[in-house]
């Protein structure tokens, strides 16, 4: 389907639109309007490396100049074209270890599902707050990091995040020498201030270095590292179990390999801070004091009130699509003792094997969206593999690989698909942080809230069972399936179809409405659609916090 023409708004006498700074090239909606002594200032300065100086206010564009509080934002959507590859190869290499120590403590868990419950005693409902207590504070925390980051830069984010990672590991690998419930808990809550939010802080940085070429490709290869983690924990997590009758090892190696992404995380700030300015990131406090004194003055931390609209109902309409994969995940193991007799080893061998497949097709997939786009178009196909593979685990009895390998090519594309959309849907760089904060924060509260309630419906369930869990997973993946085609609608009828667009197209389209004026309705603000959302992600905030205090207490 061919991408609608868009409509150019008229110039009307009206005063509420007008353009700040120099008319974009090739635009023929500006006009002058006299300017006071600061935005005279301004105009001297040096415009913000490879920025459009020209804003437009009033166009209700997100990343426009006009906002609900009067700030401003610069928009960028640069293509980045211009940074060498051997700096962008130098610096993903750095960039990818950021998050391996948190996505190892993280995964640990899972196979470790009958070992823990053994040693510290606990229900599954219990277990279920331990697999979920990162995504507690980070029910809300994402936001603000994201803003921050947004405002000071991602590397000093990152720096902060790895340091609550790294006290968290440690606190979680001292409960096991007395077997502390609480001390477990504790420590996952304490990684979780750093664990999402430096994911974000990766998004965003490579963000910048790939934006316009193959930043899908990029957050394939991240993804895929993440799958060479997992299947490295699931692998070794049993085993580093029983070395000397000691099951905390599963729960030290990863608190070391939490230190060696410090150390990694420090190299990358020296290596930024030593390239040439033009190809390091911006801090959104430089690019708005390069302005001048007018913007500067008017800088508020408003980012929240310029993401639009198709973003924020992306958001709402994901309710516990992550976190019905993650419950598998985190049971896999345990799913297979249960319904099969597995033994607990082969078990966490069978479960390891999950994400090798997205090792290579994850990339691939990112690529594909890069280079020929339908990002949307994969939503449902995923979901439907999903309904697949929860019936044949939880509802038959047929060999464990068969469900697990269909997975794995589920798997492939059900993260990578909304990283790659996320840009698109913002449509300007600087909101970046934000927008995956955001993201994340209701990602975190879907985990929160089914992971407990999982549990919870297992413990209720005669002889702790699967199968109502199970029921509960494939009804919330059949809705994804449905979703696939709702948002390829909106696309072509809000955003001229860009997220079926290549990157470079999808970059060329977003800086044509800039320049020109052309307001796509998917990138404009909407008070309502906002205020709606975040008050959906406020219910859920409460109803997670809730669930969390009462099972992890046991009561």
């Amino acid at each position: 389907m061919s991408a609608p023409t868009p409509a150019v708004a008229p110039v009307t006498a009206t005063p509420a639109t007008e353009w700040e700074g120099a008319t974009p090239t090739g635009s023929d909606d500006g006009r002058k309007v006299s300017a006071s002594d600061d935005e005279k200032n301004a105009a001297d300065l040096d415009p913000v490396v490879n920025e459009n100086p020209a804003v437009l206010k009033g166009s209700g564009l997100a990343g426009d100049n006009e906002s609900l509080d009067g700030a401003a934002v610069i928009p960028d959507v640069s293509d980045r074209s211009d940074i060498p590859w051997r700096l962008r190869i130098i610096a993903f290499l750095l960039i990818v270890f950021f998050n391996t120590g948190a996505s190892y403590a993280d995964n640990v868990l899972g196979p470790l599902k009958t070992r823990i419950r053994k040693e510290l005693k606990i229900t599954n409902a219990q277990f279920g707050a331990v697999a979920s207590a990162n995504a507690l504070v980070n029910s809300i925390l994402p936001i603000i990091g994201g803003i921050g980051m947004d405002y000071w830069g991602a590397t000093y984010a990152a720096i902060i995040s790895c340091i609550f990672i790294c006290v968290g590991a440690v606190v979680s690998g001292i409960s096991a020498h007395n077997n502390h419930y609480g001390l477990l808990v504790g420590g996952h809550i304490i990684m979780g201030f750093g664990s999402t939010i430096i994911g974000a802080c990766q998004n965003k940085l490579y963000s910048h270095w790939f934006a316009g070429s193959t930043l899908a490709f990029v957050y394939g290869l991240d993804i895929a590292w993440n799958r060479v983690v997992s299947v490295i924990t699931r692998t070794t997590a049993v085993p580093l179990s029983n070395i000397g009758g000691f099951w905390g090892w599963a729960l030290w190696i990863p608190a070391m390999v939490c230190g060696f992404n410090m150390i990694m995380l420090m190299v990358y700030w020296w290596f930024e801070r030593n390239v040439a300015p033009q190809y390091r990131p911006v801090l959104g406090k430089d690019a708005r004091a390069k302005e001048g004194a007018f913007l500067k003055r008017r800088v508020k931390f408003n980012m929240l009130g310029q993401l639009p609209k198709f973003f924020w109902i992306l958001c709402s309409t994901q309710l516990f699509q992550n976190a019905a994969v993650s419950v598998y995940t985190s049971n896999l193991s345990d799913i297979q003792v249960k319904t099969r007799g597995t033994k607990t080893l082969a078990a966490g061998y069978n479960s390891s094997i999950q994400p090798v497949v997205p090792i290579v097709l994850t990339p691939l997939a990112g690529l594909f969206f890069d280079r020929i786009g339908y990002r949307v178009v994969f939503i449902s196909f995923t979901g439907m593999l999903y309904v697949i593979v929860f019936s044949l685990i939880g509802l038959t009895k047929v060999h464990p690989l068969v469900p697990i390998i269909i997975s794995s090519f589920a798997l492939s594309t059900n993260a990578v698909t909304f990283l790659a959309s996320i840009p698109v849907l913002v449509g300007n760089d600087r909101l970046i942080g934000t927008a995956f904060g955001v993201w994340k924060s209701f990602q975190n509260c879907n985990t929160l809230i089914l992971e407990v309630a999982a549990g919870a419906i297992q413990d209720r369930t005669k002889n702790q069972e699967y199968y109502n869990v199970i029921y509960f997973l494939i009804a919330i993946k059949s809705i994804e399936t449905l979703l696939g085609p709702l948002y390829d609608y909106l696309d072509g009828k809000w955003l001229g179809h860009s997220l079926r667009r290549p990157e470079k197209v999808r970059v060329a389209i977003r800086k044509e409405a800039i320049e020109k004026g052309i307001e796509y309705e998917g990138w404009r603000i909407s008070r309502w659609t906002r205020r709606a959302v975040l008050t959906q992600l406020s219910c859920m905030i409460i109803a997670g916090w809730t669930l969390y205090i009462v099972y992890s207490l046991g009561t």
